[in-house]
């Protein structure tokens, strides 16, 4: 039998064309198209049923479209579809006579109405007919070239048809080159079937080119190749689901296997594609692989299970009656009843095989039953029967060209003349075996030595894929070590930078609660002005920065003038604060007294300030003042500022009069750091008692002015009390005195109280 079954590999051919139904605007005619190979019948019943339904349409109506908007009609392209796929469907079932008469109408049709592409396709059918039904290589071979010529002079961007059409025609081209053992052409034809595939090739085109090369290279004896070929054939099939694929590759895998002695694998790919065929109810295809099975079973010597499959197979072929292949059955059936030594069931299966064969005038069959036969007669001594058998068989051999064949042959002849006792002939037979099994000899050197290339470029991929793959190892461990660094790195970072937000938070907590706390310090719990411990600590630099500029321009350092760094001091005491408690309560005392602090502060601007001194004391401080030696015009801004308190806090019930004492520093012109802060301050308050000595007396607000002149000496306020030496100074005309009060201020009175 040829390498595939001759039914299997029609149903491949014919299913590729399958694509075609899907440009059919009739989906009875996809429908048909695509049960062909797994349902011929039904195939053939849709389709007849749609040319009974529907009457064609005038030739004029646009014969080459196969547009059918009325459901009532079939254009001529779609009626030479219709039989086109009746040709396949009787081809598949093995009606020979029906096959042909199908595609006879589809060529009157053609040729009635001039289409062209449908001319193409039929001529294509007709090939494949006639290569696997009729078994006529040459006149296949001679409609393809006609077919691929044709196509060859139309327009290189083509429809799909015409791609399609082009693959399958170049595709059985090969096939049937690879049978004249010519294997440059061979490849040649591959080559090209390849090119027409392209770089991105239909995948179920691809999956059958393989199937096709890797079956050429199987019949040669390339297993590596073939293998290679056939298993990526197979698993492209099964990963997009091409069923007729899947069986094609198993029947062909199940072979390659088998001629390799790996039965397991053989058995496994062999029980696939009979669960397939069975499945779909395909019995021409459920007979081949019925038969692999048995072959199988009886390589492995389990020849009662290789029997049950023979005779499944046999009754398969009887009611398809294809003759040739009951006749390989029943020599199959005699090989293995002539290993179980039952030599009658042999004898009876091998001449039913001869006469099968002999009838059907079918040469292979023939000359491997008469092998069977030759060797039953050597072994039941009849040497004559057996030399007549096997010369029959060794002529059929010839024919064939089969060297396996002719070795069987020779090697039974020989025993045969040996048992004769014809020994010289024996001999000659068996020189004459010695040559030609040289000959196969140096066949199979040749075989093994491509094989061994094979196996070498199999195993530099191999190499280089390992080396691939370790390097991609390598790549990966890098990066994993790379990721892990990177993951520790920003580990680290995120935990730094956790670390700084929680002590910029913490920091910022702080600085809250220093500003906080430096507020509760620095600010008069009542009126919210800063208060005597901030005026303590600011006087002493503002007092030392002015200093610094007065020496600064003694020595010539400065050029402006020096009294523009002077500080003007006033103290002033707001009696009424003192009262408000007790007359409107403490609530409402606290509120007068925040009220009077936020009204100063905000009539105050920088760079003058004031500060809470005592409970109802405040002190202003203006630098470069405007009102220097004009202390009138300090204390009137004074009273103008606490008299519009009093508008603005609507009190009609205070007393509103001030006592106010002022100085400036530095209070000696000669001797400028001789006073310093807290002196300074002692100053004012003696100002301020007098000031308030002088309101007293005249019940209105007063002020009191002290500055030294220019030619105080530091010496009267060196190693003694402020207090008494501005006392002295007074007495002797050192300070001078200005004063809001018309009767003067008695400075003994104070004096005196001072020393109590």
């Amino acid at each position: 039998m040829r390498l595939l079954p001759t039914a299997l590999l029609f149903f491949s051919m014919l299913f590729s064309l399958n694509g075609q139904a899907r440009m059919y605007s009739t989906p009875i005619l996809s429908e048909a198209e695509e049960m062909v190979v797994t349902a011929p019948e039904q195939a053939l019943e849709i389709t007849e049923r749609y040319l009974e339904q529907r009457r064609l349409s005038k030739a004029t109506n646009r014969p080459h479209s196969n547009n059918e908007t009325d459901r009532s009609i079939r254009t001529p392209l779609n009626t030479v579809h219709a039989y086109l796929i009746i040709g396949k469907a009787q081809s598949t079932l093995g009606d020979h006579n029906a096959a042909w008469e199908a595609l006879a109408t589809a060529r009157s049709m053609v040729e009635k109405n001039s289409l062209k592409l449908a001319e193409l396709e039929l001529l294509f059918t007709e090939a494949s007919v006639l290569y696997y039904l009729d078994e006529d290589k040459q006149a296949a071979k001679k409609a393809l070239e006609t077919v691929i010529s044709e196509i060859g002079k139309r327009d290189p961007k083509r429809a799909n048809t015409i791609a399609n059409l082009t693959f399958e025609a170049l595709l059985l081209n090969a096939i049937i080159t690879s049978e004249t053992n010519h294997s440059a052409e061979t490849i040649a034809q591959f080559d090209a079937v390849k090119n027409e595939l392209g770089d991105t090739p239909e995948l179920k085109q691809k999956t059958r080119y393989q199937i096709a090369l890797g079956n050429y290279f199987l019949n040669e004896k390339s297993y590596e190749r073939a293998l290679s070929e056939l298993l990526s054939a197979y698993w492209l099939a099964s990963e997009n689901d091409f069923a007729i694929q899947i069986a094609s590759a198993n029947v062909s895998l199940t072979k390659l296997y088998q001629q390799q002695g790996v039965l397991d694998k053989a058995l496994q790919h062999a029980n696939q594609a009979a669960e397939f065929y069975e499945n779909f109810d395909l019995v021409r295809g459920l007979s081949e692989a019925q038969t692999l099975l048995a072959d199988i079973y009886s390589q492995q010597g389990r020849y009662n299970f290789a029997l049950v499959h023979y005779f499944n197979a046999l009754d398969i072929e009887q009611l398809l009656d294809r003759t040739k292949n009951i006749a390989s059955i029943n020599v199959s059936i005699a090989s293995t009843y002539l290993k179980l030594l039952r030599y009658k069931q042999a004898e009876e299966y091998v001449a039913n095989a001869i006469e099968i064969a002999e009838k059907a005038v079918l040469t292979r069959p023939l000359t491997k039953a008469y092998i069977l036969q030759g060797e039953l007669a050597v072994i039941t001594q009849m040497p004559d029967v057996a030399i007549d058998a096997l010369k029959k068989a060794f002529g059929g051999a010839e024919v064939l060209r089969d060297r396996t064949l002719m070795l069987e042959c020779l090697s039974r002849l020989s025993r045969a003349y040996e048992q004769k006792g014809e020994y010289q002939k024996a001999l000659e037979i068996q020189r004459r075996y010695d040559q030609i099994s040289h000959r196969s000899e140096n066949r199979r050197q040749i075989l093994e030595a491509e094989s061994f290339i094979e196996r070498q470029r199999v195993i530099e991929r191999q190499l280089q894929l390992d080396d691939i793959e370790r390097r991609q190892g390598e790549n990966v461990s890098s990066l994993v070590e790379q990721k892990k660094i990177n993951l520790f790195l920003l580990g680290s970072l995120s935990v730094i930078l956790l670390v700084l937000i929680l002590r910029h938070r913490a920091a910022n907590q702080r600085l809250g609660e220093l500003q906080d706390l430096r507020k509760a310090l620095y600010t008069h719990p009542r009126s919210g002005l800063r208060n005597l411990r901030m005026l303590n600590d600011r006087l002493s630099n503002s007092l030392a920065k002015t200093s610094a500029n007065f020496e600064q321009w003694y020595l010539g350092e400065m050029i402006h003038e020096p009294l523009s760094d002077k500080l003007s001091f006033a103290m002033f005491e707001v009696p009424f604060l003192k009262v408000v408690y007790l007359q409107h309560g403490y609530h409402q005392g606290l509120e007068l007294e925040r009220e009077l602090g936020d009204y100063l502060a905000s009539q105050i601007s920088d760079p003058a300030r004031v500060y809470h001194f005592s409970d109802a004391m405040f002190i202003y401080i203006e630098p470069d003042s405007v009102t220097l030696n004009d202390p009138d015009k300090m204390a009137k801004r004074i009273q103008s500022m606490v008299n519009d308190f009093v508008v603005h806090a609507k009190l009609d019930d205070v007393d509103d009069r001030l006592r106010i004492g002022m100085a400036d520093y530095p209070f000696l012109p000669r001797a400028f750091t001789s006073i310093n802060d807290k002196e300074l301050i002692d100053i004012l308050l003696m100002a301020t008692s007098a000031a308030r000595q002088a309101c007293k007396a005249e019940q209105t607000s007063q002020w009191v002015h002290l500055s030294a002149i220019e030619s105080t000496p530091a010496a009267c306020f060196a190693n003694t009390n402020v207090r008494k030496a501005c006392f002295d100074a007074i007495g002797s005309g050192l300070i001078k005195v200005k004063t809001s009060a018309s009767e003067g201020i008695n400075w003994q009175t104070l004096h005196e109280s001072d020393k109590n």
